[in-house]
C-alpha cells in the first residue's frame, strides 16, 4: 500500500506539473483515477468468490461498480472542447469512493475518546 498511494501522489503531481510546463504551448494535461472497474480480471475474481460484489459497492457512495465506459466517456470529455478550460486536474471516476471513505468512518464514530 505504500508504494501504491506514493504512485498515486506522484501522477497527479506530474500531471499538476506537465500542465502548467505545457499550458502555454496550448497543450492540457489531465487525469482520471478509476474506482473498483467491472473489468475482465474484477469479474474472474468474483466468480471465483475471490471478491464479493455487494462489499465492494457498499465501499462506494452510489452502490456502484464504475463501468469501463464510465472511463472511457470522461476521457472523451476530457479530451473534447467543452474541457477547453480544464487542465492540472485528477477527476476521479470512481462511483463516488473517495467521498464515501470518509463518511463511513465519520458514521462508524470516533474511534479515540477522551
Amino acid at each position: 500500500m505504500p508504494a501504491y498511494t506514493a504512485g498515486k501522489a506522484a501522477v497527479l503531481s506530474l500531471t499538476q506539473m506537465l500542465a502548467a510546463e505545457l499550458g502555454p504551448h496550448g497543450v492540457r494535461v489531465n487525469g482520471i483515477a478509476p474506482g473498483y472497474t467491472m473489468s475482465d480480471g474484477l469479474r474472474d475474481k468474483i466468480a471465483q468468490g475471490l471478491r464479493n460484489p455487494e462489499e465492494i459497492k457498499a465501499t462506494t457512495a452510489l452502490r456502484a461498480f464504475v463501468e469501463p465506459e464510465h472511463i472511457a466517456e470522461a476521457a472523451w470529455f476530457l479530451c473534447s472542447q467543452k474541457a477547453a478550460s480544464i487542465t492540472g486536474v485528477m477527476l476521479p471516476v470512481d462511483a463516488g469512493w473517495l467521498v464515501q471513505a470518509p463518511y463511513a468512518s465519520y458514521m462508524r464514530g470516533n474511534p479515540i475518546r477522551d
